[in-house]
């Protein structure tokens, strides 16, 4: 069957990192089911798969780069979400006279998939987004946050534009409501190989494994379940992951002890993760971020039942993931803030090696069912294939 001609627009492109990138480097790149060209405005690497560069007008572009950018780094970010998307790229619309795609797929955040949204109108292609985050409450995806509930509201209607509609989550599913054509896709898990050690090497302790970001509100968390976890003996906690707004005294000690790893490619986080003995995820209690919890729905929830281990989910019981793991049975659900709780949950899987045995079970289930990311990834074909073949 021939491959569908798609055409991603996304202010990011597939890589093979974090994020929202790696889940498009899984199903775009990794499963090689779709001839592929994208264009996108990202600029923070060199390496990056971008086949058509999308750029702001010259002088907002050059201002963006200079020294003053930071003083009027709102006020672009306001043009580039209201002004720029009603705006006919010239770039983007020669990408699409000359690679004639099928379907146009965006990332749907606060700028760019507008104007991925009007060129399918324009042009009659069929459109698909992804709904990965809520992107018009993230910095720095907002300027002005006076601005937000309109981004809010464009995010919906997008939403309502596309053809098809992909979505991380039940819970964002169901904020984003009605659809004709809107399929729930859990954050498909990486082709993982059972690695061949262990690293670092295994102790007499307990050991417990967080892989992801470890800044922002998931730094505060695991700093101070660190604090607690150095006054037990018998347990420690392993971070890998970016900390860089960790305070300079704290890091220090966290890599001088060996608990905190930074950031590891797949091949080597795997190595970590072997040596768990159990796997954390963590999701926010703060006010600020229950919208973005209720929505989203993390990679490495997914990336951890690859490895049948017994895992614990210290999150809010809205948050979609807690939903999932006390549907499914499939994970030991903290819902307090304090980091006390999390110890207590430890423990018992450290005492109670029948629990842990449940849990690592569990894990394989969902690995086989939900998760399993031949599913996940034949829904996004098939859809997709769909809307090419008219």
């Amino acid at each position: 069957m021939k491959r569908p001609k798609l055409l991603l627009v996304s202010i990011v492109p597939p890589r093979n990192d974090c994020g929202v990138r790696i889940v498009m480097y899984r199903h775009l790149i990794e499963r090689n089911d779709f001839d592929l060209h994208v264009a996108s405005n990202a600029d923070f690497a060199n390496d990056l798969l971008v086949d058509t560069k999308l750029e702001l007008p010259y002088p907002l572009q050059r201002l963006r780069k200079s020294r003053f950018g930071h003083v009027f780094g709102k006020w672009l970010s306001d043009y580039e979400n209201f002004i720029w998307p009603m705006t006919v790229s010239r770039s983007l619309q020669n990408t699409i006279n000359k690679y004639k795609p099928d379907v146009i797929l965006t990332l749907a955040e606060t700028g760019l998939c507008h104007m991925a949204a009007r060129a399918a109108k324009r042009n009659g292609i069929p459109l698909a987004g992804l709904f990965l985050d809520w992107f018009p409450i993230m910095a720095p995806h907002f300027g002005h946050s006076v601005f937000q509930p309109v981004l809010s509201r464009r995010y919906r209607k997008l939403y309502r534009q596309c053809d098809l509609a992909l979505c991380t989550s039940d819970g964002m599913q169901e904020i984003l409501g009605e659809h004709p054509n809107t399929h729930v896709v859990y954050p498909i898990p990486g082709i993982h190989q059972t690695p061949s050690q262990i690293y670092p090497p295994k102790n007499n302790k307990f050991r417990v494994v967080y892989v992801g970001s470890a800044q922002s509100f998931y730094g505060r968390m695991l700093r101070s379940l660190l604090n607690l976890i150095r006054e037990h003996s018998d347990l420690e906690l392993i971070i890998v992951g970016p900390t860089g707004d960790w305070p300079v005294p704290e890091i220090e000690l966290a890599r001088n002890e060996g608990v905190c790893l930074g950031f590891l490619p797949p091949e080597k986080a795997a190595e970590v993760i072997k040596g768990a003995d159990a796997l954390l995820v963590v999701m926010s209690f703060e006010r600020e971020h229950e919208r973005f919890m209720r929505t989203s729905f993390t990679t490495k929830f997914l990336d951890y039942a690859a490895f049948e281990k017994p895992i614990v989910l210290w999150g809010p019981s809205y948050c979609t993931p807690s939903i999932v793991a006390i549907r499914e049975n499939a994970a030991m659900v903290v819902n307090r803030p304090e980091s006390s709780h999390v110890i207590d949950a430890l423990d018992l899987l450290r005492t109670k090696p029948s629990e842990s045995a449940r849990l690592s079970e569990a894990a394989e289930k969902l690995k086989a069912g939900i998760f399993n990311p031949v599913r996940l990834q034949r829904i996004v074909v098939k859809e997709i294939r769909a809307l090419a073949s008219g």
